[in-house]
């Protein structure tokens, strides 16, 4: 890798803490900690965004020095905001510096919409605020703004007759539809305030492309919600992954989760992508200082080890200056 180049890759390694016990790690969770930082130091990103964190600093820097990744020297991002059972953390490197975390997000409190036009208002909330963090690159004035969203997911956990997992499912969708018009109206915000501003979304987004029944039912598609709107093509974010559409080989591999149907269970796996990497128009421009490498975006190699530690696979892009 270029000197000039930095890579951003986003985890979700599936309830990370249970793999401490203690003051110490889980001792049935061996495997599974040199698996996930093997996978991790395979990449070498800059910044690490994981998803379903473990909660306690004790446990990052335990994993950090006692894995192979204590050669990479890891700094810890992560915020004083409770975010409930599972954490939203940064892991950063050389040559960024972070300037700022969390500074913004009473944006993300309660707030209330009328989120399928029935002419009733609704409130909603995060159960983990999306966390946001600006970072500079050493010896540079460039900045970047980093936002790690996890959003509701789709999934009905209890058991249900076939009628209340229906009403299950389009409530799941609402909420996941509301949340991504909250991200969405931050984004605005932002971009409307700086049009230049530099600003990576990466997240579990709990949704793939286009619609699926329910939420043609609810109305809206989570992602491309948060993504932008065609008549504001001056404020649409960049999926990174979009590329791998255009081959059939890549297209047949652009899922970034697996599993088995909820209701006819051994019968039907499912492949999803629902994690993402979304960049601002400001850094696709060849004469920013800061840009996004086109066609940089990947998946992380779907090994029995990447099946082993997390049910999601990582993916990654890179990013160059100068």
């Amino acid at each position: 890798m270029n000197k000039n180049e930095i890579t951003i890759m986003l985890y979700n390694v599936e309830h990370m803490g249970q793999m401490f016990y203690k003051n110490g790690f889980a001792e049935n969770e061996a495997g599974r900690i040199s698996g996930l930082a093997e996978i991790i130091f395979s990449i070498k990103p800059h910044i690490l965004c994981i998803v379903e964190a473990a909660k306690k600093e004790w446990m990052h820097q335990l994993f950090l020095e006692k894995t192979t990744l204590s050669q990479l020297g890891y700094r810890i991002a992560r915020s004083v905001n409770d975010r409930g059972i599972h954490e939203l953390v940064f892991y950063y490197r050389e040559p960024l510096e972070l300037v700022s975390l969390d500074t913004d997000i009473d944006f993300y409190k309660q707030w209330s919409v009328d989120i399928d036009n029935d002419g009733i208002e609704e409130i909603f909330n995060f159960e983990r605020a999306p966390l946001e963090g600006v970072f500079r690159i050493n010896g540079t004035d460039e900045t970047f703004r980093l936002i790690l969203a996890s959003t509701k997911s789709k999934g009905v956990f209890v058991s249900a007759d076939i009628m209340r997992y229906q009403a299950l499912a389009i409530a799941n969708r609402k909420k996941l539809l509301a949340q991504s018009v909250k991200i969405r109206e931050r984004l605005d915000y932002l971009l409307i305030k700086d049009p230049h501003e530099k600003i990576i979304v990466a997240g579990d987004l709990n949704d793939d492309p286009g619609t699926d029944g329910f939420e043609r039912m609810v109305g809206g598609s989570a992602l491309e919600t948060i993504m932008g709107s065609v008549f504001e093509p001056e404020l649409i974010f960049h999926n990174t992954l979009h590329y791998w559409t255009k081959d059939k080989a890549r297209g047949r591999e652009l899922y970034t989760t697996e599993f088995h149907d909820p209701i006819v269970k051994n019968q039907v796996i499912h492949k999803s992508w629902i994690d993402h990497i979304l960049i601002s128009p400001g850094l696709r421009r060849n004469d920013q200082s800061l840009r996004y490498i086109e066609d940089s975006g990947m998946i992380a190699e779907k090994s029995d080890t990447a099946r082993m530690v997390s049910d999601h696979f990582p993916i990654y892009c890179g990013f160059q200056w100068g």
